[in-house]
């Protein structure tokens, strides 16, 4: 069996404007072990989700290669590998009952009969905890929760190896996202899924991730374990994440010992060397001329920072 679930190697993804392109991910690479989880987290526009879906097959990524299993998937979908989106009210067809959403990939795929596939949705429906009651609403007529607990199924529901979760509980209160957390680290263990976790939330990376992957305008700049990341990043734009975060308890609060300097790049204005170095305190001229590469502080933990 291959040690590597996932590979990415040298990804890049630009949108094309009527002038110039846009690189939302820019030469990315990584490795995923099979059941772990990785949180790739950053600002907005960072390119979490287009990388995300890069990998599901959604787009085809002008450079670099996707390999899963062993197998080359650059541009292409694959059943093992399912993503679920961030707004799950825009996700799911309002004209579409529960019952419907969930069974529909087994119809595309031309899983099973119509019987086979209603007691397959039924059942996994309960899995993630809702009422069977359910079935024949809309999706209008479900709180929150209730329709990314749908959107989950629908994924689930051609038992893939890899899920792609893009903000999976940015849209939820405190307790329906507590209770989501909880569902699917329990997923994760009875059906011995691999996730990749799109997070701005750090608390939800560190509760159900074991790497974590940094990026900034489109490039990756941090990588490593969860627990060694968070408590010695090296790369200032990880510092600066980091100290934006709040601690909810006031005893634990410290002064952040790295200052957030301007607004984040503008994707048109691409600056020479370093990508972050206009909002770098420690940015000298090296930065400014060089593109940094990745230097390893510990095993598996790697950063590009001339600074580090």
């Amino acid at each position: 069996m291959n040690d590597k679930e996932l590979k990415i190697i040298n990804v890049a993804y630009s949108y094309l404007d009527d002038s110039w392109p846009l690189a939302a991910v820019d030469g990315v690479s990584f490795t995923l072990a099979p059941g772990s989880a990785l949180g790739l987290v950053g600002e907005s526009g960072s390119g979490k989700s287009t990388l995300g879906k890069c990998i599901a097959g959604l787009l085809c990524p002008q450079r670099g290669r996707i390999i899963f299993r062993g197998q080359e998937i650059t541009g292409n979908t694959n059943r093992d590998i399912q993503l679920v989106f961030q707004d799950s009210a825009t996700a799911l067809n309002p004209r579409m009952k529960v019952s419907a959403l969930v069974e529909e990939g087994l119809q595309i795929q031309r899983i099973g009969s119509a019987k086979e596939r209603q007691k397959a949705a039924t059942e996994l429906l309960q899995t993630v905890g809702l009422e069977l009651s359910l079935c024949s609403r809309y999706p209008y007529q479900l709180s929150g929760g209730q329709r990314q607990r749908v959107a989950l199924a629908r994924t689930l529901i051609l038992k893939p190896q890899l899920l792609i979760l893009d903000e999976p509980v940015s849209s939820l209160d405190v307790t329906a996202g507590a209770r989501l957390l909880a569902l699917l680290h329990d997923l994760k263990a009875k059906h011995h899924l691999t996730y990749i976790l799109i997070s701005h939330d750090l608390a939800v990376v560190r509760q159900l991730c074991q790497r974590v992957a940094v990026m900034y305008a489109g490039k990756l700049v941090e990588i490593g374990e969860v627990t060694t990341v968070f408590s010695q990043p090296r790369h200032y734009y990880t510092k600066m994440l980091l100290a934006s975060h709040p601690v909810p308890d006031p005893r634990q609060r410290k002064l952040p010992e790295t200052n957030i300097y301007s607004e984040p790049l503008d994707p048109t204005l691409r600056p020479t060397g370093c990508r972050f170095h206009p909002r770098c305190p420690a940015a000298d001229s090296h930065c400014r001329r060089i593109p940094p590469g990745f230097k390893e502080f510990a095993k598996g933990h790697y950063a590009a920072c001339h600074q580090a």
